[in-house]
C-alpha cells in the first residue's frame, strides 16, 4: 500500500489525498526532462507536484506553474510546494488546461498525462480522471500545449509505447514534431512498456535513446537508471 508521503533528497510529497501516488513513471520523467534555458515551465495534470519539484530543484532559473483539475490534488500539490525549498517559484492552480489562459507562453511544457483510452474505466472516479483520457484526451492536450508553448519552446511527455503513433498524429497536426525519444523497458528480459517524448515546433534529427530500469527485478537497478535519479532520490 502506498505511503502518504513520499520522501526526495530535498524535498517530501505528501500523498494522502492523491489520486495518483508518486511512482516510478513520474521519478524517471521527471529525471529524463532536459530544463536547460526554460525560464518558464508548465506542468500539466501535476498530481502530488513531483515534476514541478523536480523541475525546480534541476533548474534553479525556472519559474513553474502547475496546473491540476482535482481539488484534493491540487490543494495538496501547493502545500508541497510550500514546504519545498522553492515556494518562491513553483505555483500550483486548480484549473482544467483546457481553459487556462497565459499572459506570456511557456518555454517548456511537462505533462504524464492520462492515457488509458479504450481501457476498462477505473473503479475510483479519482483515480479514473487521473489515469484514463475520458477527460482529458490526447487531441485536447495538444490544442492547450500549442495554444501556450513559445515558438522556440518545447514539450516532454511519458506514454504508454502502444499510444505513441495516436500522440504523434495529435503533434503533427500543429506542427510540432520530436526530437528526442526514449523507449523505456522497466525489466531487461520483458518488452519495453512506455516512450519519453521530447518535441518542438522545428523537429530535425530524433535523438533515439533506450533505458531499463531493472536489470532483472525488483531494487536490481541499472547504472543507468540510478545515475539519471541519484540526484533526486534517498539511497541512490
Amino acid at each position: 500500500m502506498p505511503k502518504p508521503s513520499f520522501r526526495f533528497k530535498q524535498f517530501t510529497i505528501q500523498q494522502d489525498r492523491c489520486a495518483l501516488k508518486v511512482g516510478t513513471d513520474g521519478v524517471l520523467f521527471g529525471a529524463w526532462v532536459n530544463y536547460d534555458g526554460a525560464n518558464r515551465v508548465l506542468d500539466i495534470g501535476t498530481g502530488t507536484g513531483v515534476l514541478a519539484l523536480i523541475a525546480a530543484q534541476r533548474n534553479p532559473a525556472a519559474s513553474i506553474d502547475a496546473v491540476e483539475i482535482d481539488d484534493a490534488a491540487a490543494e495538496q500539490a501547493a502545500e508541497n510546494a510550500a514546504a519545498s525549498p522553492w515556494s518562491d517559484r513553483v505555483r500550483v492552480h486548480r484549473m482544467d488546461v483546457r481553459r487556462m489562459q497565459a499572459s506570456e507562453p511557456f518555454d517548456l511544457i511537462i505533462s504524464n498525462p492520462p492515457y488509458y483510452a479504450g481501457y476498462s474505466a477505473a473503479a475510483d472516479d479519482r483515480v479514473g480522471l487521473a489515469k484514463h483520457s475520458d477527460e482529458l484526451l490526447f487531441d485536447e492536450l495538444v490544442d492547450a500545449v500549442d495554444r501556450l508553448l513559445s515558438p522556440s519552446g518545447r514539450l516532454a511527455v511519458i506514454i504508454p509505447l502502444n499510444r505513441e503513433k495516436a500522440f504523434l498524429q495529435e503533434t503533427e497536426r500543429v506542427s510540432i514534431h520530436p526530437i528526442r525519444r526514449c523507449v523505456v523497458k522497466y525489466v531487461t528480459h520483458r518488452p519495453a512498456k512506455r516512450v519519453l517524448l521530447e518535441l518542438d515546433r522545428t523537429g530535425g534529427a530524433v535523438q533515439e535513446e533506450e533505458l531499463t530500469i531493472e536489470r532483472t527485478g525488483p531494487f536490481d537497478y541499472t547504472t543507468e537508471y540510478r545515475s539519471l535519479i541519484s540526484d533526486l532520490m534517498l539511497n541512490f
